[in-house]
């Protein structure tokens, strides 16, 4: 069947794509709960309540949630975004309504013990620092939360040692009150399984809520070009070089992929060829467009030795400036066949299909069809990819995060070669 939207009376959303030839299903609960949506104070409730959720319900206890999707067979997991918080499962069609029933339950009628509480707050601590001991997430989410100072959309997802160290079940429970609420919410599900099962389950459930009326709110930021150093004896530096980028609904979204796709984030890219292959410089090197409702960045991320940093700032500045000019047809049908290959191959799997359609609704309220984005890449002119490169890799508002053995402020502008960053 293709995608069919229910919407019930409370305006709780139900995603059903079915695939009679799949062997399993996917199913979840996207809930429109993150850390953008928090304040200085509550920082990491969103992440917290996720990790709450599995510690028991009124008719489970945490072993019950465990054991019985063991039972069936089943995976059940969860995550916080920004922007949302994700439940998701995986188990074969005959075992649909156990997970869901699972997940409705968890989401319904959480314990919040005291007891479970304090033993989470030392779970989440160690959580924190296994992110702090990561060169990669360290650098990332100090980056964030320095370009985007002053918006929550760049704060961390896990909060800090002291906002976990506050939590209570009020805290908790306040929180899932105002966010945890039916049009806030949407259930997917996809592969094989019954439709009519996992509708009713989902009424059962959800349909006695009442409608809050608090829509989804876009979270902005202002982008602030900034030199961010962190300090620690990494046995390998990260470095992250970024620009302003744009929101995930934007119309360009399409050619900010290519140039991502162009410029470091394929093997043949020429971000990737030129510091690693010809040069030696670093080991990973990467780009990625960060986009959420109302902000977005385009960063170039790399992996190397602090003796190399001059070099790899330079030379990856170099093929910035000569990016718009240079760029060729070749590269950019290179980059459209890699992008719609990709965009496709992701999608073979339910729970891919699942989290693309819950995400979507959530957050836009419908749907792509495959056939739209797919036409919408390969319709992507060169004028419009160097147009776009040259708004966007605007060398004079870069932005520059280093974590690890990290040279002075005053040397990373000198390799910059800014003087107001």
């Amino acid at each position: 069947m293709s995608l069919k939207i229910i919407t019930l009376d409370n305006r709780l959303r139900i995603a059903l794509e079915r695939n009679d030839n799949a062997r399993t299903c996917s199913l979840g609960a996207w809930v429109a709960s993150g850390s953008a949506y928090e304040t200085a104070q509550t920082a990491g409730v969103s992440h917290f309540i996720e990790h709450m959720l599995f510690r028991g319900t009124e008719s489970r206890t945490s072993l019950d949630i465990a054991e019985q999707m063991d039972e069936i067979g089943g995976v059940i997991n969860a995550y916080t975004a920004k922007e949302l918080t994700c439940f998701y499962a995986a188990t074969l069609p005959e075992h649909m309504t156990k997970a869901l029933d699972i997940i409705c339950d968890m989401i319904t009628h959480p314990l919040f013990a005291p007891e479970d509480i304090e033993l989470e707050k030392g779970v989440i601590k160690e959580e924190i620092a296994m992110y702090e001991d990561s060169p990669e997430d360290l650098c990332a989410d100090i980056y964030y939360e320095n370009v985007w100072r002053g918006s929550m959309l760049g704060s961390n997802i896990l909060g800090t040692v002291e906002t976990v160290d506050s939590v209570t079940a009020d805290t908790l429970r306040a929180h899932m009150k105002r966010f945890y609420v039916p049009e806030r919410t949407v259930f997917s599900f996809s592969g094989n399984f019954d439709p009519d099962a996992a509708v009713e389950i989902c009424k059962n459930y959800f349909g006695g809520m009442e409608n809050t009326g608090f829509a989804i709110e876009d979270v902005g930021a202002e982008y602030r070009p900034c030199i961010t150093r962190v300090k620690k004896d990494f046995m390998q530096n990260q470095l992250i070089l970024g620009f302003k980028g744009i929101p995930t609904g934007d119309g360009k979204r399409y050619v900010s992929m290519l140039l991502s796709s162009i410029l470091g984030a394929a093997s043949s890219s020429r971000l990737f060829q030129r510091l690693r292959e010809e040069l030696g410089l670093v080991y990973s090197v990467d780009c990625a467009n960060v986009s959420h409702m109302a902000a977005g960045l385009f960063i170039i991320c790399m992996g190397l030795a602090e003796k190399s940093e001059e070099k790899a700032i330079g030379e990856t500045l170099r093929i910035i400036r000569e990016f718009p000019d240079s760029v060729t047809e070749r590269e950019l049908a290179r980059a459209k066949e890699q992008t719609v290959v990709g965009f496709v191959m992701g999608l073979e799997s339910a729970s891919a299909v699942a989290s693309r359609n819950g995400r979507n609704i959530l957050l836009f309220g419908s749907v792509a069809p495959e056939e739209e984005i797919i036409r919408r890449i390969r319709a992507v002119t060169l004028d419009e990819l160097r147009d776009f490169a040259r708004e966007t890799l605007d060398a004079s508002a870069v932005s520059l995060c280093a974590a690890g053995k990290v040279h002075s402020e005053n040397q990373y502008k000198k390799f910059l070669n800014v003087q107001g960053v």
